[in-house]
This record gives structure tokens, C-alpha cells and sequence, in this order.
């Protein structure tokens, strides 16, 4: 099969956008995948209480100037859909996840353990995403 440059031309600006978007496609879904097993890590070591710890856990896909990245950050900053006299801040998520503070807390690494399960994995989802871009299919 042969075809024009111009068509070429075409077909490759479109595998560009496809390409955007299957990429960001398969970083949500390794987002997600780690905030799932970040929250598990954090159901029993450190062990449950009130569970505002795993509650706080997110994973998701931000845009910052030309560039996508995948955060996994516990903490939060204010929960959604409560008004903002309602702090849902976990001041204390650093210190489970790296130790420290007054009381020598050991480190949980509740976020750094999930982060290290799903790397490989989203080397395979960017892989696939890739490929399916090059076929001109969605991911």
C-alpha cells in the first residue's frame, strides 16, 4: 500500500493528538491503579482508626505548562463537596509515610510501596498506548 505525502502528512498529525490522548488515557489509569493499593497499604500498617489517612490518598493527572504528570500525594487539601470551614487535611500523612516527628514514628512508605508495584506496569500501559496510537486506534 502506497500512499501521498500530504496523506502522510495527515495520517501523522493525527497519530499526534491520538498519541496525547492514549498516553494520558493509560497515566489515569496507573493513577488510579496506585491510589487503589496506596489506600490498602494504608488500611493496616499504619493500621486504621478513622480513616481520614486513606480517604486522603489521590492519584491522579495534572497538566503543568506543556508537560502531563502523574502525582500520588496523600494529605489532601480540602475534601470535595464540603465547604471549606470542613478542613479535610491529614497533617500527619508525611510523617506515616517518611517517619519522623516528636515521637520517632517509623516510616509506613504506604504511597512508596504501591508507586514501586505499579512502575513496571506503567512502562506495559504506555507501551500499548503507544502502539495503539501508531495503528490509529484509541486506547
Amino acid at each position: 500500500m502506497s500512499i501521498s505525502f500530504e496523506e502522510f502528512n495527515t495520517r501523522l498529525g493525527e497519530m499526534e493528538g491520538r498519541l496525547a490522548q492514549n498516553v494520558r488515557k493509560a497515566m489515569i489509569m496507573n493513577a488510579l491503579r496506585m491510589e487503589g493499593t496506596a489506600k490498602k497499604n494504608a488500611t493496616s500498617f499504619p493500621k486504621v482508626v478513622t480513616g481520614r489517612l486513606r480517604n486522603s490518598i489521590m492519584g491522579t493527572v495534572v497538566r503543568f505548562q506543556e508537560d502531563e504528570y502523574l502525582i500520588l500525594r496523600a494529605g489532601g487539601l480540602t475534601a470535595p463537596n464540603r465547604p471549606f470551614s470542613e478542613s479535610a487535611d491529614v497533617v500527619y500523612a508525611a510523617i506515616q509515610e517518611f517517619g519522623g516527628g516528636t515521637q520517632r514514628i517509623k516510616p509506613k512508605y504506604y504511597m512508596k510501596r504501591s508507586f514501586e508495584r505499579h512502575l513496571h506496569y506503567s512502562k506495559v500501559l504506555l507501551g500499548k498506548a503507544t502502539k495503539a496510537a501508531l495503528r490509529g486506534e484509541d486506547f
